[in-house]
């Protein structure tokens, strides 16, 4: 419209349907009255003469006063002259309209604008991991040839330096000291199944049912992975691992009873200690586990291989460790807390209970397969590794589907994991039922006396922890159910599977071997005495 008085009806029309789009919009939180457009601009007659068509357009404004009220409710109000002229309304109607228009589109802008900033910084950050791996895999193939050149040096490089570096946000490739390479992460192969118990105990039985009605569900998570190969390489060069039958045979407790395993040929089953921190090269007088001696320490390298494991992850056990400690506290009654051991709990280092018992299961000679019946472990299997040295096997975990009331029959389902040599998986055997399969073993050279051939063609090792040791003994079994269904079990089973655990380099190794042979060496030690060749000619004491 023009500021002379006036207005083309073309103008007009134009003017509502714009302000009936604008006020009728899906984002508007108000509509305007449905006013027809002759009740509230009547037509006029033309006139070149603004004085003479001012007063007829008043008149006429002034006349529709119910539908010019409804419209001036609708439409803002102008900084103008207030005389109610239909030109002043009309500029300010395109000037709310122009502002409105404006605003959606600077909201608009706005959120565009945020969209990219956030796909830009995803891909920042998606590019930085790229690099990191990158710079990760050429310093790999780097080491790689230097141990081809025959100029591969292992770089001295502290543990904490190192946990310190995986602590640290990614942001940037991350630079490899010479010689190190990066730790191993091991995979969630299966996150928080439920393990079962029909009653309060572990019923015998070879076969597996189909369904079951579980008085007692354990949740469990399943950790897999792989030694490096130079680790791997290095244990198996461990002295002791090339000893004969006879000679791991007189190293057994003459009061030592037979197991399942040491029923199938020339078969050894030993455990020894791996507290490291406290008894690194010397007997721990008294200790037992499942009643067998336990008191001599396992071989240097291999007491190494398990110093590593938790200093790489001290971090991660100690979120454990305080929070078994807060449940027990919290959720455990005195009588629950004193099965636990360890002084109700408030007495446990994680880093130093964990994988503190290492079991040998060596076995000599040509067999076809070999099946150990299903069983569940006892409580120092709530935190269990298992490490194959040599030879092939199976392992199946038994669990209930679903996660159904008391008295509702579940199915039972079977998960089977292969493993070779260097394959590593940790989990919680002492939640489930659980047994191995050993494939058919081929061994050529008999089994020699004494000296240092003969090495055996099965090599497993398997560490356990120094937690829930009095959950082997009938009575205790039974009062420890409540506290690991519903306390210990979910909370190891959420922490694998939340926090796995990584596994250790070779770096890792060597470097705490040295620093257990310096501890040796200053707390004044003599190495133990090698026992005597001559199965049962001797053994080691108590």
């Amino acid at each position: 419209g023009r500021v002379d008085g006036a207005v083309p009806e073309d103008k007009l029309k134009l003017f509502c349907a714009e302000r009936e789009r604008h006020y009728l919009a899906p984002n508007r939180r108000r509509s305007p009255p449905e006013v027809p457009f002759e009740d509230v601009f009547p037509a006029a007659a033309p006139s070149s003469s603004s004085s003479s068509s001012s007063p007829s357009l008043v008149a006429a404004a002034g006349s529709a006063t119910p539908a010019a009220a409804a419209a001036a409710a609708v439409l803002p109000a102008d900084s103008g002259p207030e005389d109610g002229t239909p030109s002043t309304s009309v500029n300010a109607g395109f000037r709310c309209l122009r502002c409105a228009a404006s605003g959606r589109r600077v909201g608009e802008l706005e959120r565009r604008l945020r969209g990219a900033e956030n796909g830009r910084l995803e891909a920042v950050a998606e590019a930085s991991a790229l690099a990191a791996e990158l710079e990760a895999l050429r310093a790999a193939v780097a080491l790689a040839r230097k141990a081809l050149e025959g100029s591969f040096t292992v770089a001295e490089v502290s543990t904490t330096d190192q946990e310190q570096q995986l602590r640290t946000p990614q942001t940037a490739p991350r630079q490899l000291p010479i010689g190190v390479a990066p730790r191993r992460q091991m995979l969630v192969q299966a996150r928080e199944l439920l393990g079962f118990l029909l009653g309060e105990g572990v019923q015998k039985s070879a076969v597996i049912p189909r369904e079951v009605d579980p008085r007692w569900v354990f949740p469990f998570t399943v950790l897999s992975g792989t030694l490096e190969t130079d680790l791997l390489d290095y244990l198996l060069e461990t002295p002791e691992l090339s000893k004969s039958y006879e000679w791991w045979s007189s190293l057994r407790h003459p009061d030592a009873r037979q197991n399942g395993f040491e029923q199938h040929g020339p078969s050894v089953e030993l455990i020894q200690h791996c507290r490291s921190q406290e008894f690194a090269g010397s007997p721990c007088r008294g200790l037992s586990l499942f009643g067998s001696d336990a008191s001599q320490p396992a071989p240097p390298r291999l007491m190494a291989f398990r110093h590593a494991l938790v200093r790489v992850n001290a971090t991660r056990l100690r979120r454990l460790q305080e929070a078994m400690q807060e449940s027990l506290r919290r959720e455990c009654t005195d009588r629950e807390r004193n099965h636990f051991g360890l002084a109700g709990g408030d007495a446990l280092v994680l880093g130093r209970a964990a994988f503190s018992f290492v079991t040998f299961q060596l076995r000599w000679g040509s067999y076809e397969e070999l099946s150990m019946d299903r069983h569940v472990d006892g409580g120092p299997s709530l935190l269990h590794l298992s490490l194959g040295l040599v030879g092939r096997r199976r392992f199946r975990a038994e669990a209930v589907g679903g996660r159904g009331g008391v008295g509702e029959r579940r199915a039972v389902r079977v998960h089977d994991f292969e493993l070779g040599p260097g394959s590593v998986y940790i989990t919680s055997p002492a939640c489930f039922y659980h047994s191995v399969h050993y494939e058919p073993q081929q061994q050529d050279a008999p089994p020699t006396a004494g000296g240092a051939s003969g090495r055996a063609g099965t090599m497993v090792l398997h560490l356990r922890s120094n937690i829930l040791r009095l959950r082997s003994n009938p009575s205790t079994f039974k009062a420890s159910n409540r506290m690991l269904a519903e306390v210990l079990a979910p909370l190891v089973a959420r922490s694998l599977a939340e926090d796995p655990l990584v596994l250790p380099t070779l770096a890792d190794v060597r470097a705490a071997e040295g620093e257990l042979r310096g501890a040796v060496a200053d707390s004044g030690v003599a190495p133990r005495a090698a026992p005597l060749a001559a199965a049962g000619a001797g053994h080691v004491p108590r």
